[in-house]
């Protein structure tokens, strides 16, 4: 039986460059799901600054893994105080 895996990601510092590398990352199939804990408003921001596709999918728990797809990533919402960070403007 085979049996699709997960990674989680956390990108690290918001104003950093983990999620503009996650962001990258995401722009290729791999055949493992691809979780990332952050802030989904972040990740479309920057998906925007650098002119990059992405959608973005829940996680669900109890849910098979699905390997991840060009320009998809999945999340586990892990939102900024106040919702929001140095990053905003």
């Amino acid at each position: 039986m085979h049996r699709n895996n997960r990674i989680v990601i956390t990108p690290g510092e918001p104003a950093g460059v983990g999620p503009d590398l996650v962001t990258v990352l995401a722009q290729q199939d791999w055949p493992v799901e691809l979780v990332v804990c952050a802030d989904p408003a972040l990740l479309l921001e920057r998906a925007h600054q650098l002119a990059l596709p992405l959608t973005l999918r829940d996680y669900q728990p109890g849910q098979p893994a699905q390997p991840q797809r060009a320009g998809t990533l999945t999340v586990l919402p892990v939102f900024s105080p106040g919702g929001r960070g140095p990053w905003r403007t």
